[in-house]
């Protein structure tokens, strides 16, 4: 006759939690990141570990043999769970018939879940009763959901409303006494929603064409509520939104955006002729975007906002205000407007006008030296020039303006192929007014550089506002040759000087006998070869106080930057995903400092790669939980 025990547990609670940690111990697989030093941002304070509790240990005599179809995946425990999915030959007791087998769970895991969708999940015996199946459902920090624990249908079934990415756990496992072995399946459905939020009353306005032909928001002061990122009609995402704004000549105008609900704005200002006169991400301490400007001319302008909240950016809810600020203002730090030019030009053009616009973009090369000026195309305004660069994925390229005339101070933009701003930089160092930006490229096709002034030259002083530019292609992992440099127009004389050595004086003991040798010619100084620094984050909640990172434990949604530290430029930035993860590579000649400033963490990299885990340990909660 075949018999089924139950194995009660009876020990103190205290032994059990000790048990628990151990399992997790032994169940954990080391951690992917690479090799690098770890470092560990905080020290752990007092608290027990978080782990689901078990009735007791349930045996099977198995009336066949039974193997189980996810055995090598080792899925009895949290930290070694399945992804959740649709399986068959599935066994929670294994081994030959006639053997007692205690009955273990399974442990499945369901990564970035789509917030309202409804995921089903049910767990059916093969033989109808040859298990007595429950489900219990876990939240990222193991604290249950939901379960199916009906000890009178032998399957389970748990639904779940996801209301973020997750992760979130299901534990399969025996319920009653009574189980023969065999196996039994999984089965694993997702129901999206019916979307709830329409696009917004302004669409469609995703480019500045269709923004021309919407009326223009005119007035002292302009909001508009309840603007959104859902893409008009059946256009893919992400969704951008334009807007016209009427400005006078003379006058400062203010745009900010506010009210944000799952959105994180980013915005730029363009003029008549769609040319960036300025950008803005995050202002004070928030997500919202604002940026000042003075209009130049009577006539619409045009505010780009695009949403920065990833996965969830469709959803995203904002509102925009336009308000007049008067004849001052400090502005916005960009380049200014440039007027329609004109078809006549004027003495001492540089050779690649007109390139005033996106369209008109001046096509370079690397390793070519482009002499050129701020003399604007037709008597027009300020001159800003744009250039284009093809680029591909994994190639390192840098651009840099060259042998300022006196009185000239560039500012550099970079954009994307969709015409998107990559970043920028103003001066090089303190006191060094050249501008130099490094990309590393993640696409093919053209990348467009924006030289300007800011405005900085009078008029009187264009006719000497001459610059060079110059872009460098690097491949990583290896050294970037130097080339002989040449001007878009006739061929530079390079310079023939040798460099003196240095001559050091030291005090020379009297008995030290000094013999002149001939000094040899010291190689000519060579610029630091950038370095390709890969950069690996971890930022989890330690919520089993094992001092190191677990399933479930990531915390998604941490901003973190990466700066020189030499010259504080910003190096790469972004938002850990789902398990807490962030990776990027940088380019530096220096030490690099990460920074996460929501934990006011700071840390310097000094070798090639760098892999930081940040952990945040269990806290204490009223009543004595965590």
């Amino acid at each position: 006759m075949k018999r089924s025990h139950v194995v009660l547990l009876t020990v103190t609670a205290g032994v059990g939690l000790l048990l628990v940690l151990l399992s997790i111990a032994v169940g954990r697989s080391a951690p992917t990141l690479a090799a690098p030093q770890v470092v560990n941002a905080f020290v752990g304070l007092p608290g027990e570990g978080l782990a689901p509790s078990y009735q007791g240990v349930i045996t099977c005599s198995l009336n066949i043999t039974t193997t189980d179809s996810l055995a090598s995946a080792h899925n009895n425990t949290f930290t070694t769970a399945a992804p959740l999915s649709n399986y068959s030959g599935l066994a929670l007791a294994v081994g030959n018939k006639d053997q007692d087998a205690p009955a273990q769970d399974d442990w499945f895991r369901l990564d970035n879940a789509n917030p309202g969708s409804t995921y089903v999940v049910e767990a059916i015996p093969d033989k109808t009763t040859n298990y007595n199946l429950g489900i219990v459902v876990y939240d990222a920090s193991l604290v249950e959901i939901d379960r199916d624990a009906d000890t009178v249908n032998f399957s389970a079934k748990v639904e779940l409303e996801a209301t973020g990415h997750g992760p979130y756990f299901f534990r399969v496992y025996q319920l009653t006494p009574g189980c023969t072995g065999d196996t039994y399946h999984l089965s694993f459905s997702r129901t999206d929603p019916t979307p709830s939020l329409a696009a917004d009353s302004y669409e469609p306005n995703d480019n500045v064409d269709e923004a021309r032909a919407k009326p223009a928001l005119m007035g002292a002061s302009v909001t508009l509520e309840d603007l959104n990122f859902r893409p008009y009609q059946n256009r893919p995402g992400p969704d951008e939104d334009w807007f016209a704004f009427r400005a006078k000549a003379g006058r400062w105008y203010e745009a900010t955006t506010g009210e944000l609900v799952r959105a994180d704005t980013y915005m730029e200002i363009h003029d008549q002729n769609d040319i960036a006169l300025a950008s803005n991400d995050d202002y004070g301490e928030g997500y919202a975007s604002q940026i000042k400007w003075q209009a130049s001319y009577d006539g619409n302008y045009f505010i780009r906002i695009i949403n920065r909240f990833g996965a969830s950016g469709s959803d995203g809810i904002y509102s925009l205000t336009v308000e007049e600020l008067g004849a001052t203002a400090t502005p916005t730090q960009g380049p200014t407007s440039t007027p329609q030019p004109t078809a006549t030009g004027i003495p001492g053009l540089d050779q690649y006008e007109p390139n005033y616009d996106f369209d008109h973009a001046t096509t370079i090369a690397t390793g070519i030296t482009y002499d050129a000026n701020f003399i604007p195309w037709g008597g027009g305004g300020e001159d800003n020039d744009f250039y284009k660069l093809w680029v591909k994925p994994g190639l390192h390229f840098t651009c840099e303006t060259l042998e300022l005339a006196p009185g000239v101070d560039t500012n550099m933009i970079v954009y994307d192929g969709n015409r998107s701003g990559i970043g920028g930089n103003d001066d090089v160092t303190l006191g060094d007014y050249r501008s130099r930006f490094a990309y590393f490229s993640t696409y093919v096709g053209w990348l467009y550089v924006l030289v300007g002034h800011g405005g900085r030259l009078p008029a009187s002083e264009l006719k000497n506002s001459s610059y060079k530019l110059r872009c460098e292609l690097g491949v990583p992992g290896q050294a970037t040759a130097t080339s002989t440099p040449e001007p878009g127009g006739a061929p530079e004389t390079p310079s023939t000087e040798e460099p003196e050595p240095a001559t050091a004086t030291p005090a020379l003991p009297a008995e030290l006998t000094v013999r002149a040798l001939t000094t040899p010619t010291p190689a000519p100084a060579t610029t630091p070869v950038p370095r390709f620094i890969p950069i690996s984050l971890l930022v989890y909640y330690d919520a089993v106080d094992d001092q190191q990172p677990g399933a479930g434990e990531g915390i998604a949604g941490i901003s973190a930057q990466a700066y020189e530290v030499a010259t504080n430029q910003l190096l790469a930035q972004g938002f850990t995903d789902a398990q807490g993860s962030l990776e990027f590579t940088v380019t530096a000649q220096g030490l690099v400092r990460v920074s996460v400033p929501f934990f006011g963490f700071s840390q310097l990299v000094a070798g090639k790669s760098a892999t930081i885990y940040l952990r945040v340990p269990p806290q204490a909660l009223p009543g004595g939980g965590l």
